[in-house]
């Protein structure tokens, strides 16, 4: 399995490469002496997810846009055949799903997890701190589509 873009930037850290991304982090955190209120941790932490992201789903810029959008469809359950990609948001915009999840669940090869409800991902997400950055994912479409209001 390729490693992360950003871990391989320390080779003496032995990726684990089906282990949560934040254990990882935390992990590799730990080594290097990063301390959680650090500004160096909080700067490595989110090229940390924004690399491990294009790590497991590559950039929607970089190939075939529509098949992106059905791959991401399929994998969440939806149908992979939609014939456009104003479909395939349309789709996406029903599906609540935490988005480091999403990350984790890919590394490890395990089925993603959905929710039923907006707030059902906004308790989850709240209750386990599970927050993926907000400007890296407005910065991305796929991503983007899958934000929800986490109050």
């Amino acid at each position: 399995m390729p490693r992360s873009s950003f871990f391989d930037q320390f080779p003496d850290f032995r990726q684990r490469h089906n282990a949560p991304i934040l254990d990882e982090f935390r992990r590799l955190a730990q080594q290097q002496g990063w301390k959680r209120r650090m500004w160096k941790f909080n700067v490595n932490r989110r090229e940390c997810l924004q690399a491990e992201y294009e790590c497991q789903f590559g950039s929607i810029e970089a190939g075939n846009k529509l098949a992106a959008w059905q791959g991401l469809c399929a994998e969440l359950g939806l149908s992979a055949n939609l014939p456009s990609i104003v479909k395939c948001k349309k789709a996406l915009r029903r599906v609540h799903v935490n988005i480091l999840d999403l990350i984790d669940d890919r590394r490890a090869g395990r089925q993603f997890e959905t929710f039923a409800s907006a707030q059902a991902l906004a308790d989850y997400t709240n209750e386990h701190k599970r927050y993926f950055p907000l400007e890296d994912a407005k910065a991305d479409s796929l991503i983007k589509i899958l934000l929800k209001k986490i109050r």
